[in-house]
């Protein structure tokens, strides 16, 4: 997995399917437990990389290109990324598990027993939420595959059950300590870490010792800002709230939160809750009175301070 050993726990519906297939979790290798960059300098051996469900590499692994010798992924490609003479298998998809599921069905189909075609139909049915036509994820070769794997793997759960059993287990997170939730919805955009929770802000920052937490997170990456986006969905409603923390007196903390009350394109409608300001740090955490406001659509926002910030300190 590319992952550190120790962020397994936090991928609570990977621990559970493999579970629940009677996978041994002793099987997995981690990222810190291999040494990729000197397998691929030893003269006496050959490192071949296959990149699953992305396409682009961190810069900590930009010297490992010339050893990735297939891609499979259903996002549109990134421009900025040229993969000459490489077998690209990049379709857009509900699910890349679907293109995975694929690639077995056409070159080794006897594979998939009852096991195997379970293990994939999981992650399909997370990805295109159960093939519903409201998500509007699911395309004509997510459903053809799947029923594929039904048939071949002689499956009989029940779909919308088997769906309901991994997504609690992807949603529950009552045994992960303040620093997993920290790291479990990670995203990180020009240094910037956006941390996510499927709960708000501010229920995190009522647990105890979740403020030093948050300045330990962020002095291990040596960031001095770090945003929190939490989300509470229910069947009634959906409740959204957004924090800023940094260092004492950090003017691009000042510039994302005047860009985040600002911004109309789209407007968050942001209410000021909370202001807490200790010796080291200060924590602003505001309301989002606009709930159809994504993380996804708040990134852009917060890129483009970053740069602009950047241009006018230089």
């Amino acid at each position: 997995m590319n992952i550190p050993e120790k962020e397994f726990r936090i991928k609570t519906e990977v621990v559970y399917s493999l579970k629940f297939h009677n996978i041994p979790l002793s099987l997995l290798t981690f990222r810190d437990q291999i040494d990729l960059q000197n397998v691929q300098n030893d003269p006496d051996k050959r490192l071949e990389l296959i990149l699953v469900d992305h396409h682009t590499l961190a810069s900590e692994d930009i010297a490992l290109k010339p050893s990735v010798i297939r891609i499979i992924d259903h996002r549109p490609l990134d421009p900025a990324w040229s993969w000459p003479n490489l077998l690209l298998n990049v379709e857009t998809v509900g699910s890349c598990a679907t293109l995975v599921a694929r690639n077995v069905l056409q070159q080794n189909p006897d594979l998939l027993d009852a096991r195997l075609s379970s293990l994939l139909r999981g992650p399909i049915l997370i990805d295109t939420y159960n093939m519903s036509d409201e998500a509007g994820r699911a395309t004509t070769i997510d459903v053809d595959v799947l029923k594929a794997l039904e048939q071949l793997g002689r499956l009989t759960s029940d779909r919308i059950e088997t769906f309901k059993k991994i997504m609690h287990a992807k949603t529950d997170i009552s045994e992960l300590t303040l620093e997993e939730l920290m790291i479990k919805d990670l995203k990180i955009t020009n240094g910037i870490p956006l941390v996510g929770f499927s709960f708000l802000v501010e229920n995190f920052l009522n647990r105890k010792n979740a403020k030093e937490v948050i300045e330990k997170f962020a002095d291990e990456r040596n960031c001095n800002v770090v945003v929190l986006i939490g989300q509470d969905v229910n069947r009634e409603n959906v409740s959204r709230d957004i924090a800023i923390f940094s260092t004492l007196r950090n003017s691009l903390a000042n510039d994302i939160i005047h860009m985040l009350a600002e911004s109309t394109q789209p407007s968050l409608n942001l209410e000021l809750i909370k202001e807490i300001r200790e010796e080291k740090y200060s924590l602003y955490l505001y309301k989002q009175g606009n709930v159809k406001v994504t993380r996804k659509q708040i990134l852009p926002i917060i890129q483009k301070t970053v740069l602009l910030h950047r241009s006018e300190n230089v």
